[in-house]
């Protein structure tokens, strides 16, 4: 193994070193080609090696690169928080800047909390959330996680928190079927509040669509708009976290329009510049920043880094390229066709189901397709896909613990909007062929 002094997630593994990215395309310095069907960690949405993006960058660094939040605003922060409230249509009114996912959902619980306290109401503190869910890696955002594993090590330094079952139709925890069940999941959060008291409840954290956590899983349309009513129902808020969904990542700019209902409060990032630099916020309603400026008039958060002017001008640049080359719209196009070439895949044994929306899309692996049983978590199905999918030249996401939070095996995919059909055919083909050779290697014991 080369010597490196970089401290990487896996200390006994040799990283290959990336040189160039091109389009959906990655290249080592050995000069390998990769199509990057991750997009990076589900981040790259327009793509790799956007010259107007890094002519954005060198523009605004040469104007200035920095200053702190506390004493400056500046044009490009000003441009990019109308241009996000513009896409939201008046539903969202006001942009706090970050500079992660973790810290915009932190931010997000921290305004809830604010909001109780302003409102009159400071007995408020408790958040819900739920299993199968993932909101960061920073101490808060894992206590709200739902992320078995990512949490296991760290559970004493975590913050007291309360979880619901996920909206996994593949796997009711209530047994029921989407067609005629009563949507027992949402109900859940009913009942978490009414133990936990009303009056010390803050937040609802979920993603609209989970991710890498239960490869893609969706409500029902009607999920959500219970979930509203029920956090109307006893002042509770309402917080989405669109870190991965955002963006056109599911084909619309945020995934909460699918579901016919407004949060109070959505973390953005990722898609928000497209990986090109380090970039997040969080979004609020009107009610919630107006109960807090006629009262305290104060929130304070945020990091270092928050609203550069570099960043925003990154944010622009990658907000007007996927307005201008129609990418939301390419998005949901070959997100159905990706979608429906997976399910040739159907073919193998171990494939028990393929699911997503737009350019985000996930693949359960399964030991028996009638009872759902999981393969043993010892073999490491998922990350031999992924390895074989590697050498091959394709990039997946593997994750593990879907099922219930020890095991399940599956892949994520999420690749740039870019990506043509020619591509997807390929990326396909790649990953038919690695999970035909785990397949094999497992009969063959």
């Amino acid at each position: 193994m080369a010597k490196t002094h970089v401290f990487r997630n896996d200390l006994n593994k040799e990283y290959p070193v990336v040189e160039k990215g091109e389009g959906v395309y990655l290249y080592d310095k050995e000069g390998k080609r990769y199509l990057d069907g991750a997009g990076g960690m589900v981040v790259v949405g327009i793509g790799h090696g956007v010259k107007e993006i890094a002519q954005a960058m060198e523009k605004q660094a040469e104007e200035v690169a920095f200053t702190s939040r506390l004493r400056f605003s500046s044009a490009p922060a000003e441009e990019l928080a109308e241009k996000l409230c513009g896409a939201t249509r008046g539903e969202f009114e006001k942009v706090y800047y970050a500079t992660s996912g973790s810290e915009a959902t932190e931010i997000s619980v921290k305004l809830a909390r604010k909001y109780h306290i302003d409102n009159g109401e400071p007995s408020r503190f408790k958040v819900i959330s739920r299993w199968g869910s993932y909101h960061g890696a920073t101490t808060g955002a894992l206590s709200w996680s739902g992320h078995v594993q990512r949490r296991r090590d760290y559970i004493p330094y975590l913050h007291d928190s309360t979880h619901i079952a996920p909206a996994y139709c593949y796997r009711c925890w209530f047994g029921q079927e989407p067609k005629s069940c009563n949507l027992e999941c949402a109900e859940a959060l009913e009942h978490e509040i009414l133990y936990q008291g009303p009056e010390n409840i803050s937040a609802f954290i979920a993603e609209p669509i989970v991710g890498s956590t239960l490869a893609v899983v969706a409500p029902r349309e009607n999920y959500f708009q219970k979930i509203r009513e029920i956090c109307d129902r006893y002042g509770v808020l309402l917080i989405l976290d669109e870190v991965m969904t955002g963006f056109g990542r599911t084909g619309r700019f945020f995934a909460y329009e699918h579901f016919n209902m407004i949060p109070d409060i959505i973390a953005i990032g990722k898609g928000l510049t497209s990986g090109y630099f380090p970039m997040a916020g969080v979004m609020t309603t009107l009610k919630v920043w107006e109960t807090i400026a006629q009262k305290s008039g104060s929130f304070v958060s945020g990091h270092t880094y928050s609203a550069t002017p570099l960043g925003c001008a990154v944010g622009n640049k990658t907000f007007d390229y996927l307005i201008e080359h129609n990418l939301i719209e390419r998005s949901a196009k070959m997100g159905k066709i990706l979608l429906n070439a997976l399910e040739t895949l159907k073919q193998h044994p171990t494939v028990g189901d393929v699911r997503g929306k737009g350019l985000m899309v996930g693949i359960e692996f399964v030991k028996d397709k009638e009872t759902k049983e999981t393969i043993d978590k010892k073999i490491a199905f998922s990350s031999q896909i992924s390895k074989e999918a590697t050498k091959r030249g394709l990039l997946v996401s593997a994750g593990v613990g879907c099922a219930d939070g020890q095991n399940g095996d599956s892949i994520h995919l999420g690749p740039p909007f870019i990506i043509t059909e020619e591509q997807i055919n390929d990326l396909v083909n790649i990953l038919d062929n690695a999970i035909f050779e785990v397949e094999s290697k497992l009969n063959s014991k």
